[in-house]
């Protein structure tokens, strides 16, 4: 099947302009074009929620916390989406993701965790993977003050979120057998994530989505080699199991996984991989591949109806898992 009208339609558009590209921009401009283009194309929808801001310090991390609630719950336990949001560790933050993040409290009846991890250049790897280790650790050690139901977490991510997401179950696990601290990361919903930066750095290693999508498709090689020149700081760091999932040791420790990835992705089949990669490892996982969507499809309610159909289609996934 072929992209979507709606969004070829804004491909077409986006061509037309005069303005730069992403990785041509300063970093300060991307994160505002990203911003505003999240707003302007993104869920249509803003729910009515209670929001808590909170700042979070510890040993190697120094990051912020949204807490998103349905209105009135606050005397109420609630089970969490622990969410971690996207941008190639460079680009994202609340505000472009506000809507979205009222969506899941609203629709979910849960209270969204929204991390504000340190984003680079400014803070290179591993800074992203330390600020969620210390949120879940936050989680154990306070959760239950803010009546957060620390025993029923789904752990989310978007692209670079994504591998976030699985970071925060692969800790809760280890934190877990460590020591008292409880807290129960029951599965993890990852949407088109990066589980391998492997292909960037070396040229005999490539996915056909990335050679078929990987220019024109809202997503370009070209961006996403400039987030990881942002990222990391030296080519090797690519291989590290943090970075590239696909090789992480302890993908056999993860919960009950679904993995949602979109057709004209240039890391569609990244996602793909990596959801046989946990079928190998016995671990209770699901791939769902969206026809006609493209990179960030979460962004794409206000133009195209099926991607809000597919947003929709996620939030009903991810009540599951909170029901399973």
């Amino acid at each position: 099947m072929s992209l979507k009208p709606e969004l070829q339609q804004m491909l077409d558009e986006n061509s037309q302009g005069t303005g730069p590209a992403l990785q041509d921009m300063s970093v300060v401009d991307a994160r505002t074009a990203l911003r505003d283009s999240f707003i302007k194309r993104g869920y249509p929808l803003e729910h009515p929620v209670d929001i808590e801001h909170l700042e979070i310090s510890a040993e190697n991390a120094d990051f912020s916390i949204d807490i998103y609630r349905p209105i009135n719950s606050a005397e109420q336990e609630l089970p969490v989406l622990l969410y971690f949001h996207g941008g190639g560790f460079v680009l994202g933050d609340a505000q472009a993701y506000d809507r979205q993040s009222r969506a899941f409290a609203y629709l979910l009846k849960v209270a969204v965790v929204f991390v504000n991890y340190r984003l680079a250049p400014e803070h290179r790897y591993p800074a992203a993977t330390n600020d969620t280790r210390e949120a879940v650790n936050w989680l154990a050690s306070h959760g239950k003050d803010y009546n957060l139901d620390v025993q029923k977490i789904v752990s989310c991510g978007e692209s670079a979120g994504g591998n976030l997401a699985v970071h925060a179950a692969l800790h809760a696990k280890a934190l877990n057998a460590e020591n008292d601290l409880r807290v129960d990361i029951i599965a993890t919903s990852l949407i088109y994530p990066v589980t391998d930066l492997r292909p960037f750095y070396q040229s005999n290693l490539q996915y056909p989505s990335m050679q078929n999508y990987g220019q024109d498709h809202n997503l370009d090689i070209a961006e996403l080699n400039w987030f990881w020149q942002q990222y990391l700081d030296s080519p090797e760091q690519a291989i590290l199991a943090d970075n590239s999932l696909i090789l992480h040791p302890q993908l056999h420790s993860l919960p009950h996984t679904q993995i949602f990835v979109a057709q004209c992705d240039p890391l569609r089949d990244l996602g793909i991989a990596f959801a046989l990669k946990l079928q190998e490892q016995d671990v209770d996982a699901s791939i769902d591949c969206l026809s006609g969507m493209l990179h960030s499809f979460m962004f794409h309610g206000g133009v195209c109806p099926d991607a809000l159909r597919h947003f929709y289609k996620i939030i009903e996934k991810i009540d599951q898992q909170f029901r399973a």
